[in-house]
């Protein structure tokens, strides 16, 4: 993708306007690539780019199984079903995701 005027015999307003084109093309890739990220938290573009900037995506991902993990711990779910309660309803607050860990969490205990 990357356009290399050493390579070709254009003169410096053709080269000006491949580079533009490529930076055209680069930002729609970024957008794309991007899109899925921003469809799956539902936060924009914008936001999602910013995250990505000041998170460790990584060590994100470590935070995140380590919660899952000490959640199942304490209430004998996997991790499937506790991240179906959390994906249930994304604008519940910690009160409600407790109630409803706490719910399934007896139905769970109660089948073993």
């Amino acid at each position: 993708m990357p356009y290399k005027s050493h390579q070709t015999h254009l003169g410096p307003a053709e080269v000006e306007v491949a580079e533009q084109d490529d930076i055209k093309k680069l930002a729609k890739l970024v957008e794309e690539s991007f899109e899925s990220v921003a469809k799956i938290t539902k936060l924009s573009l914008q936001e999602v780019m910013h995250i990505i900037e000041e998170v460790d995506v990584a060590q994100l991902r470590r935070a995140t199984q380590e919660a899952i993990k000490k959640i199942s711990n304490a209430t004998d779910l996997d991790a499937a079903h506790i991240t179906a309660i959390f994906m249930a309803n994304r604008a519940a607050n910690v009160d409600d995701i407790v109630k409803r860990l706490r719910e399934e969490s007896k139905v769970h205990r109660a089948r073993l």
